[in-house]
Parts: C-alpha cells; sequence; structure tokens
C-alpha cells in the first residue's frame, strides 16, 4: 500500500520544500527543529505547511521516505553493478555517506535524527529498521559476490559480514554526531573493511601458524 509519505513524494513542487526540510532535520535533529525553522528553510507559511503534509511529523516522514529512496538507490546501483569488486564499492558507498556526515558536522540522518523520533513514534521506528534491513541485504549481496571471487575473510560470512559493517557505520555515525572528523572516520571504517578481506583473513592465518601459543583474552580470564 503506498504511503502517506509517498504520496507526497510524488507532487514536484513538494520536492524542494523536502529537501529543504531535509537539511534542517539532519542539522539540528527533529526535537530541536521548530516550525518557525521550517518555515523559514522552505519559504512556505504555516498554512501551506499544514494543508501540504498535515504536520511536522508528517513532513519529517516524507523527509524519511526521501532520505530512504536516495540511499537505497545509491547503495543498490553501486553494489549491484561494482566497477573495481564487491569491497571497493562497498568502500566508495561508505566513504561517499561518511563525507556527507562531515560536511554536515552530523551522523546519519535515518539511523541518529529518526531514531531520536523513533523512540515515541512506531512509524518512524518502522521505518528506521525498514532501512536498516534494506542496507544491510545490499551489503550482504555484495559480500557474496566477494565471497564468490575469492576476496572476502574466509573466517567471515556475508551476513556477518553484512551485521559487521552495518554496526560499523552506525559507530561512525554517532562519532560524527560528536565532532569526530572524515579521517578519523575513515581510520574506523577502514579497519573494519581490512577485517572483511581476504588478505586480513590469509594475514591472521599466518599469524596463528607462526604464533601456535598465542594467548587468548579467554585464557586470560581464566
Amino acid at each position: 500500500m503506498t504511503s502517506h509519505a509517498e504520496i507526497l513524494l510524488s507532487e514536484p513542487t513538494l520536492i524542494a520544500p523536502v529537501n529543504a526540510a531535509k537539511e534542517l532535520f539532519w542539522r539540528k535533529g527533529y526535537d530541536e527543529t521548530s516550525i518557525e525553522d521550517v518555515v523559514c528553510a522552505t519559504g512556505m507559511n504555516r498554512y501551506a505547511l499544514y494543508n501540504a503534509f498535515g504536520g511536522k511529523l508528517e513532513l519529517f516522514l516524507a523527509v524519511l521516505e526521501s532520505y530512504f529512496i536516495e540511499r537505497k538507490n545509491l547503495f543498490l546501483t553501486a553494489l549491484s553493478d561494482p566497477q573495481g569488486g564487491p569491497i571497493a564499492a562497498i568502500r566508495e558507498v561508505s566513504e561517499y555517506c561518511i563525507t556527507e556526515m562531515t560536511d554536515r558536522g552530523a551522523g546519519c540522518l535515518m539511523c541518529d535524527v529518526a531514531a531520536e523520533v523513533g523512540r515515541y513514534d512506531k512509524a518512524v521506528s518502522e521505518r528506521v529498521l525498514s532501512y536498516l534491513e534494506e542496507i544491510r541485504s545490499a551489503d550482504e549481496m555484495a559480500l557474496a559476490q566477494a565471497e564468490k571471487c575469492g576476496d572476502l575473510n574466509s573466517a567471515i560470512s556475508p551476513k556477518e559480514g553484512a551485521a559487521l559493517l552495518i554496526a560499523n557505520m552506525l559507530g561512525v555515525g554517532a562519532m560524527a554526531r560528536n565532532g569526530a572528523g572524515r579521517q578519523e572516520l575513515l581510520t574506523v571504517f577502514n579497519s573494519c573493511l581490512r577485517l572483511l578481506s581476504r588478505q586480513s583473513g590469509a594475514q591472521n592465518l599466518e599469524h596463528r601458524r607462526r604464533n601456535p601459543k598465542t594467548t587468548t583474552v579467554k585464557q586470560v580470564q581464566n
């Protein structure tokens, strides 16, 4: 069934206001954004805003739908037809997202701002979960391709790798919202990507062969 947000985005005259509101919510957060802020950012008066969207929350849902569509197209396009291989495609998309975060001094709109609202609104919470599942699925698809090409660390399954990437990007988003710079975020992300690569798996195996008595955390605890 077509959602109200999807219907709104099908109206050409509302695309610009939604994009303006998206930038506003992304930078300030939902709770800190007032209707007056929205009026100033979109150029629409209160009556026009309420008439078109129904309220601040409905406008935010339209913003999330727009963001969801953009990200879905970005991920699926890059990961389904990788030019330099699936791992390179994951790196390209993730670096793009990291640049977006640091340019705004904010984290992920869906995972940070929407999660803030999702604590008390079911529709927003469901959209966040749907978004995360779509991205996880796209990552898993790319890592399955990497596995077939022999580029994935053999100790990690595509499903496990996709979950690791999602957790990493959530952490990166939180760091971005708290002021971390682009280079710091890239370092964190690239560390995750190295764990997923076949070269990392081969290096770890060689290390274990050379150091068969390496002390583990469990051994220390015991």
